[in-house]
């Protein structure tokens, strides 16, 4: 079993200078050079519409301000919207949504301030970590990402990295006894349990205020709305009444 800690995947931190927006400074200027630009012919950002002295440069050849790319950064990190590439790694394309615009040089993202920055690279780990088939310790105090080579059910935390505590890899329950061979989630008759859920306990799992993301088993809330939901920590858009990955017949079997 090979462990990761998720805020060290793959995203290392060259120095601890904190930039911000409009202050670049020269060692991180020459090292992006190739896409933050002097703005010689004037183009406009394509969010705020101003010409700036420096800009960002997409692959599209859209422009923004480093201001505006600050802003544009957050808000997309907020909502976790940033997209993982294999080749690439968790970066963000144009604005305007034009097609293969990733951003390569990762360390531009510096140009948050220090904390976005910080979950930035969590979140990116994270991702990492999904992509590979991996799964998150679910110990709130831990979240260590592990990937496996094994396919056993019981999964322990490595220590010093982790927290040392054992989980289901398939339900996400910490295994607090031993004794157990497997997981009570495996002994459910799955045929039987997701028809009754559909159809015989509709009103009742209506009801249910909290339930896991069936990809990172984040608990999440219900107040209200679609039965789609989207994890604000994986990404993953999943059925409320299913717990599946949600699907086109989701809205023609149970969507009520």
């Amino acid at each position: 079993m090979r462990g990761s800690y998720i805020s060290r995947v793959g995203y290392e931190i060259e120095s601890n200078e904190e930039i911000m927006a409009c202050q670049v400074s020269s060692t991180l200027y020459a090292h992006l050079s190739s896409i933050i630009k002097d703005n010689k012919d004037q183009k406009e950002c394509c969010v705020c519409l101003y010409e700036k002295d420096l800009t960002i440069v997409f692959d599209c050849n859209h422009h923004i301000c480093l201001s505006c790319f600050k802003k544009y950064s957050i808000t997309k990190l907020n909502s976790r919207q940033f997209k993982y590439d294999a080749n690439i790694g968790y970066s963000l394309g144009c604005p305007n949504g034009c097609s293969n615009t990733l951003l390569r040089e990762l360390h531009i993202f510096r140009l948050m301030d220090k904390s976005n920055y910080e979950r930035y690279k969590t979140f990116g780990a994270e991702e990492y970590v999904f992509y590979h088939q991996g799964v998150l310790c679910p110990t709130a105090s831990c979240g260590c990402g592990l990937i496996l080579d094994e396919s056993n059910l019981k999964v322990r935390c490595p220590l010093p990295i982790g927290c040392g505590k054992a989980f289901c890899r398939s339900c996400k329950t910490l295994w607090t006894d031993d004794t157990l061979q497997t997981c009570p989630c495996q002994n459910d008759n799955q045929a039987f349990s997701y028809w009754n859920q559909l159809f015989g306990n509709r009103r009742e799992s209506s009801l249910v205020v909290y339930k896991k993301c069936p990809r990172c088993s984040v608990n999440t809330e219900k107040d209200g709305g679609c039965n789609a939901i989207s994890c604000t920590r994986c990404g993953m858009t999943w059925c409320w009444i299913c717990e599946l990955e949600f699907r086109n017949d989701c809205i023609q079997s149970h969507w009520f």
